[in-house]
C-alpha cells in the first residue's frame, strides 16, 4: 500500500477512477438534494413513510439556505461514500517475483513458483497452484481489462478463457 516500483503492475481502482467516482458520487448526492423537495411533495401524504412528522417538520421549513445546504450535504455524503467504495477495494500488485493482493489493510503474498496458471472467471482473477488449490479467486476493479497483459509481461501462465 504505497509506493510501487516501475516493475510492477497495479491492478485496481486506479486514482483516475477513484476521483471519478468520487465526483459521480457528488454529483449524485447534489440530484438527490435538488429533487427531494419534488418527491416530497408527491408522497407527503403517505403514511408508510418512516418518522414522517419529523420529515414533514424538516422539509416545510422555509429557508432559502436549506435549499443550497441540502445539496451541499447530500454531495458530501456521496463523495465521501465513494471515497469509502475506491479505498476499500482489493488491489493485485504483479511482479516478476510475486502477486501481493491487498485488501482492507491485511497483506496476502503468492510466490511465483506457487502459480501454475492465472485466468479470468467473469470479473474475478482466478489463480491456481500445480496442486489444484485455488490461491486467489477474487473480483478486482479494472481486471477484465488489464490482467491478461499483465500477467504474461510478468511472465505467469496466462489462461484465456
Amino acid at each position: 500500500m504505497g509506493f510501487h516500483k516501475p516493475t510492477e503492475t497495479v491492478l485496481g481502482v486506479e486514482a483516475g477512477d477513484r476521483n471519478w467516482a468520487i465526483g459521480f458520487g457528488a454529483a449524485i448526492g447534489v440530484a438527490i438534494g435538488a429533487l427531494l423537495p419534488l418527491v416530497w411533495n408527491s408522497i407527503d401524504d403517505a403514511d408508510w413513510v418512516p418518522a414522517h412528522d419529523l420529515v414533514s417538520a424538516i422539509m416545510s421549513v422555509d429557508i432559502t439556505a436549506i435549499a443550497f445546504l441540502r445539496p451541499a450535504a447530500l454531495a458530501a455524503v456521496g463523495a465521501v461514500l465513494m471515497w469509502i467504495w475506491a479505498v476499500t477495494q482489493p488491489r493485485l500488485t504483479i511482479s516478476d517475483d510475486e502477486i501481493i493482493f491487498e485488501h482492507k489493510g491485511s497483506e496476502r503474498v503468492i510466490r511465483r513458483e506457487q502459480v501454475s496458471g492465472a485466468y479470468l472467471d467473469g470479473s474475478a482473477i482466478v489463480i491456481d497452484s500445480a496442486d489444484g488449490r485455488r490461491l486467489f479467486d477474487e473480483d478486482v476493479e479494472g481486471a477484465k481489462k488489464r490482467a491478461g497483459e499483465a500477467f504474461r509481461r510478468h511472465g505467469y501462465p496466462w489462461e484465456s478463457r
